[in-house]
């Protein structure tokens, strides 16, 4: 993919409405993995091999959100679903390393509220969740017949440990 929207060579006349903003590549990149691909992502140099300062920028932001959540990229694999059942812009990937499994569920919007609920996902006595690049616990509660509510806590907008997108790492589900 390129990160501008109508070229794959550079665009000296382009407006910044014209490029893909960061939340617009996360969501393909995260869309992409959890299938089983992989992403190649284009910025077109200019006559004498310059990288315009916004490509740049995406370049700089994806190395920063990659360098917080990379571990759910990767090296990891499709999980038993791509997507979430209930709530919209959820996508999965897992992990095997060693004889554990961990399940990562991407968001592409933080939960109102900061309460989430997925459909793909059964917890067990064990399982444990953590946010990528977050110290502090994050508390849930199994459904009644299948799925998880989560609580995230609130996040002091200095202490989150990204912009864009965000990363929930489960261990011990039901499998």
């Amino acid at each position: 993919m390129t990160i501008d929207r109508y070229s794959w060579g550079y665009r000296r006349n382009a407006a910044y409405a014209d490029y893909l903003t960061m939340e617009e590549i996360l969501a393909a990149l995260t869309s992409t993995i959890s299938c089983g691909g992989n992403l190649l992502i284009n910025v077109g140099p200019t006559a004498d091999g310059m990288i315009a300062p916004l490509f740049e920028e995406r370049l700089t932001q994806m190395g920063q959100w990659l360098g917080v959540n990379g571990e759910a990229v990767y090296a990891s694999k499709p999980w038993t679903a791509q997507n979430d059942t209930i709530t919209t812009g959820i996508w999965y990937t897992m992990k095997t390393t060693g004889s554990s499994t961990a399940v990562y569920a991407f968001l592409l919007n933080w939960p109102k509220g900061n309460m989430l609920t997925l459909g793909a996902v059964t917890p067990t006595s064990q399982t444990s969740i953590s946010l990528l690049g977050y110290q502090g616990s994050i508390a849930f509660k199994a459904r009644p017949t299948s799925g998880i509510d989560i609580t995230i806590p609130a996040i002091p907008d200095d202490q989150m440990p990204c912009k864009w997108a965000w990363v929930l790492k489960f261990t011990n589900l039901h499998a």
